[in-house]
């Protein structure tokens, strides 16, 4: 989503945006909000990406963006880049917020590309994910601890998700490359790339429930208390991971 190359001195940013997805007589109306570093660009007639604007996010910026689809829209939400999390001055965490609520039939896409924790970083994720009946997500994301060479800083991500008035989940995921017990066998077991790949809602084709490994890879699937399934993986390297969430087809939109 945002990448930059190099540390950044800055002062702090809190960034609100907003992207309206409503349903019209002839075809969809699309409305957005970007406040930088988080700026939309529409680049399809259902597809909103994410892109980098004034570098980051570093520590202590506060971002959040919300998501309304209305009734029988659908939307797939994409990112240009890797989002790259770095230490800030002084130190402390970006939040990054994302709550999306859907409307009777409506369907979400949401594939952003990787989030790398560098070194000394840290990222308090929260995805807080709203389906009346009818309604269809799917979510995949990959976080990474650290670049090349690195041991990856810390992250604490959160996902909420609530089917026809009902939770269906709450999950949290901790992860840090410096904790010699968050990357032990009890942890990732010292792989650096974890997968997520959420599909949510009636009539979905999520992937089969079971668990597996294979070198460098190993995953687990299982059922949410709804219509829906959670896979969760862990790898040696990006490529693996990415195959593995990709092979569910994305939502047909």
């Amino acid at each position: 989503m945002f990448e930059h190359c190099y540390p950044l001195t800055r002062g702090c940013v809190q960034a609100h945006a907003e992207l309206v997805l409503e349903s019209g007589p002839a075809a969809p109306r699309l409305r957005w909000r970007s406040a930088p570093p988080v700026v939309l660009r529409p680049t399809g007639p259902n597809r909103v990406h994410l892109v980098q604007a004034g570098g980051g996010p570093l520590g202590g910026d506060d971002l959040a963006l919300d998501v309304h689809l209305g009734p029988g829209t659908c939307a797939q939400v994409c990112s240009a880049a890797a989002t790259v999390i770095q230490a800030g001055s002084p130190a402390a965490a970006a939040r990054w917020a994302v709550s999306a609520d859907l409307a009777q039939g409506a369907a979400l896409d949401w594939r952003p590309e990787p989030t790398v924790i560098c070194d000394d970083a840290e990222l308090r994720s929260s995805t807080a994910v709203t389906l009346q009946r009818g309604a269809r997500a799917m979510l995949r994301e990959v976080v990474v601890l650290g670049r090349a060479g690195q041991r990856g800083g810390r992250f604490c991500g959160e996902l909420t998700v609530e089917f026809d008035g009902v939770p269906v989940l709450a999950h949290t995921l901790l992860l840090d490359g410096a904790d010699p017990v968050l990357t032990g066998p009890a942890g990732t077991g010292g792989t650096r790339v974890i997968g997520m790949l959420l599909v949510v809602g009636e009539g979905t084709a999520g992937p089969p429930e079971g668990a597996g490994e294979q070198p460098g890879l190993r995953w687990a699937c299982s059922a949410l208390d709804g219509p829906g399934r959670l896979l969760l993986a862990l790898g040696d390297n990006h490529s693996a991971v990415s195959e593995l969430l990709d092979r569910l087809p994305a939502l047909p939109l």
